[in-house]
């Protein structure tokens, strides 16, 4: 056979390979949400999973059904009611604002201008305070139509929920059976040496844990926090305040503090001086603190993620897949990284040492 028909052929087998690999991913990618979470989830419980498989002698299908049932009972129906809480705070809160809110509140920013620090500061605000009466009542307008056909989708989508969270289930034991299969797999297909496949599947795990521990695990545990503190003194809706925290923890400079600083502030307007203190004191001394006690110990030796970047990567995430993109924009984010650590180690500074090898030699 002439090379010119050998190419030929090879064209033809990697034109058929794409192809199929097209279809393949064509038919996967209305279930891409639930291996992703399938995943996501593997990678969390696997640590307990292993734990669990030690004890059962090794038996991976129980260990797999224990890990389920645990994480069903402690993780994933406390957060469904957190879920259906905060469906009925935003609700609740939708419901509120109207023109009497709008009338309250103009009054009460009204009764403000001769309190406190705020006597002084009201000449300079007030032609904005204006503008803002003026504009308020359009805003409110359009802001309840947005709430209620966010509700609508919501109730319509429900049962498309259920079934993607049985689905998600279902790939989260096979994920934690077959786990170790699917990375020996993975090993398998990169092209590299034996002992560079280890060391790129070992950078891979350090960005990747360095992703969710150093970042998402901090950011859920600010605001399980806070959902505490906020409960706890009847600040409502507590849920909402509690997901607006996470979403803040991202944030660089002020994070967490672009929540509860303003909600000190306002009790702290509306007399309520005594919750006011225990919230400053609270999150001043544990919320804010998490990033720099809690933080290292959990990354430790793993890659630390810049804040910028991980701003960016969640916003970036919750723009294109919605609330999963909190975690799926960093994820790409590590993999993405990762990718560049390849290249740096294992094509960038080879090349760079033969270079440097050629010109002493020359």
């Amino acid at each position: 056979m002439t090379s010119k028909g050998f190419s030929l052929n090879i064209f033809i087998i990697l034109l058929l390979s794409f192809i199929i690999l097209g279809a393949f991913v064509y038919i996967l990618f209305p279930f891409f949400m639930v291996i992703f979470w399938g995943g996501l989830l593997a990678f969390f419980l696997n640590p307990l999973y292993i734990k669990i498989k030690n004890l059962c002698k090794g038996r991976a299908r129980l260990s797999a059904l224990i890990t389920l049932f645990i994480f069903i009972l402690f993780i994933l129906i406390p957060l469904i009611y957190l879920g259906f809480q905060f469906y009925l705070q935003v609700e609740s809160l939708a419901s509120q604002i109207n023109e009497a809110t709008l009338v309250k509140f103009l009054a009460y920013l009204d009764a403000l201008k001769n309190k406190f620090i705020f006597s002084k500061i009201y000449p300079h605000l007030e032609i904005y305070i204006e503008q803002f009466q003026k504009q308020l009542p359009e805003h409110i307008s359009n802001l309840t139509q947005k709430f209620f056909q966010l509700f609508s989708s919501f109730i319509a989508q429900s049962f498309s929920f259920i079934l993607k969270l049985v689905f998600t289930l279902f790939t989260l034991y096979y994920f934690l059976v077959d786990g170790e299969r699917a990375i020996r797999i993975i090993k398998d297909l990169i092209p590299a040496a034996e002992e560079k496949k280890d060391i790129i599947l070992q950078k891979m795990t350090l960005i990747v844990q360095g992703v969710l521990y150093g970042n998402l695990l901090t950011a859920l545990i600010q605001g399980g926090l806070s959902l505490f503190i906020y409960y706890v003194l009847g600040i409502s809706p507590f849920v909402l305040l509690a997901f607006l925290t996470v979403l803040a923890s991202f944030l660089p400079f002020l994070g967490t503090g672009l929540v509860w600083i303003p909600l000190t502030i306002f009790l702290f307007l509306s007399g309520h001086y005594i919750k006011a203190l225990i919230l400053l004191l609270f999150c001043a001394l544990t919320i804010a603190q998490v990033d720099n006690l809690l933080k290292p110990l959990l990354i430790g030796g793993k890659t630390k993620i810049h804040n910028l970047l991980m701003f960016f990567a969640v916003l970036g995430g919750i723009s294109q897949f919605g609330l999963s993109g909190i975690f799926l924009g960093p994820i790409i984010l590590g993999l993405f990284l990762t990718i560049l650590e390849i290249y740096k180690s294992h094509l960038l500074e080879p090349l760079n040492y033969k270079t440097s090898a050629n010109n002493n030699h020359a």
